[in-house]
């Protein structure tokens, strides 16, 4: 049997909630374990990234993983936010201590309350909370575009960074949408925000 795949509408996307996940100290501060290596390009996309939703006036929700333990926990100076990316007053703050974005109960009633529930996700990390928050998106009927370049990956299992990062991308793929940031705010542009669509 055949099947046609027709087109998405991608352009969507152009009105979406924009998700940065985990812009934590933890990720950037050398010695601590979850540390990456590298800054960029995520930390110079997600920069851009975040610039072009405030400019646009899309909402933008950060996420924050606090965890009982010695790493993400809040009563260290590690768990808090990255300053450049620290969320704004009238921005949307989720906490939650899982990986999945959807395990904050807030977050997921948000997209549902949509006419049509969908959001671009930046952040780290791409083999833990983007993946996850991927896969639970794609269960619920949501659509998630990944903006890969606005993201990175731990090293895992004798694999770097960059490495570990290629293949998520692919799975997440399987999930929903893949993109870029210069593909978001190109195709963007001139388009009104609406929460609703």
């Amino acid at each position: 049997m055949s099947v046609i795949r027709f087109p998405r509408n991608d352009n969507d996307f152009a009105q979406s909630v924009v998700v940065f996940v985990d812009l934590q100290r933890e990720y950037v501060t050398e010695g601590r374990a979850p540390a990456l290596s590298r800054r960029e390009p995520w930390w110079g996309n997600c920069r851009r990234l975040l610039d072009y939703a405030r400019d646009s006036g899309l909402p933008v929700a950060h996420f924050r993983l606090l965890k009982r333990e010695p790493f993400f926990n809040r009563a260290t100076p590690f768990a808090d936010w990255i300053e450049e990316f620290r969320p704004r007053p009238h921005e949307m703050v989720f906490e939650r201590s899982l990986p999945s974005c959807y395990s904050n109960e807030s977050f997921a009633t948000l997209l549902n309350s949509l006419e049509r529930p969908n959001f671009l996700l930046a952040g780290l990390t791409a083999d833990g909370s983007c993946l996850a928050t991927m896969v639970d998106a794609y269960h619920r009927n949501h659509r998630a575009a990944f903006v890969a370049d606005a993201s990175d990956s731990r090293a895992r299992g004798g694999y770097g960074e960059e490495q570990v990062h290629g293949v998520v991308t692919e799975i997440a793929a399987q999930f929903g949408v893949v993109t870029s940031t210069s593909e978001i705010v190109s195709r963007s542009v001139g388009r009104k925000p609406s929460l609703v669509g």
